[in-house]
């Protein structure tokens, strides 16, 4: 992908899409200040910002290396962890009256795998786990108010039929 000379500022998703990398593993270096990422050059409520003259040499180091390094593919393991905690959730989301402790944890047990689902390679199977995830990826929810168990479930049980993708990508 070529650098977009006249874009000023690049945030997380910009740096992604440079790197044609998945936006939560570019949050999770970041995090873990790895890969010799460079500091933002500032921070606004939306996320940090990076000068283009800060990050567009990192960028293309890291072209450089990725094109020699392979990020390691989704293993079955962590697939079927992720379709079984997906499931499990929108069960508890489908009970008459959801009990907030079961669902909290439920949504705990799914959201701990988003790191590592990021590091995943953007091949099939590490996209179809990221769109698995994507419902719990974000701010978070409470799981005792029903707007947003109504929210959660419309988006969990949209998710349902990755799962049988999911499924399809790995061998049980």
């Amino acid at each position: 992908m070529a650098m977009h000379p006249s874009r000023p500022f690049y945030g997380i998703a910009e740096i992604a899409d440079a790197l044609g990398l998945a936006r939560q593993l570019v949050t999770v270096w970041r995090k873990r200040r790895s890969h010799g990422m460079p500091e933002p050059d500032a921070e606004l409520a939306s996320g940090p910002i990076w000068q283009a003259a800060t990050v567009e040499p990192w960028i293309e180091q890291m072209r450089d290396r990725l094109g020699a390094d392979t990020v390691p593919s989704a293993s079955p393991e962590l697939a079927r962890r992720a379709a079984r905690r997906m499931l499990r959730l929108a069960v508890l989301l489908l009970e008459d009256t959801p009990r907030a402790g079961p669902l909290a944890r439920a949504l705990h047990e799914a959201r701990e795998l988003l790191p590592q689902v990021a590091e995943c390679a953007p091949d099939e199977l590490g996209k179809a786990l990221r769109e698995l995830l994507a419902p719990v990826d974000g701010p978070a929810q409470d799981p005792a108010s029903p707007d947003d168990q109504r929210s959660l479930r419309a988006r969990v049980l949209g998710t349902v039929p990755i799962v049988s993708r999911v499924v399809e990508l790995v061998t049980f």
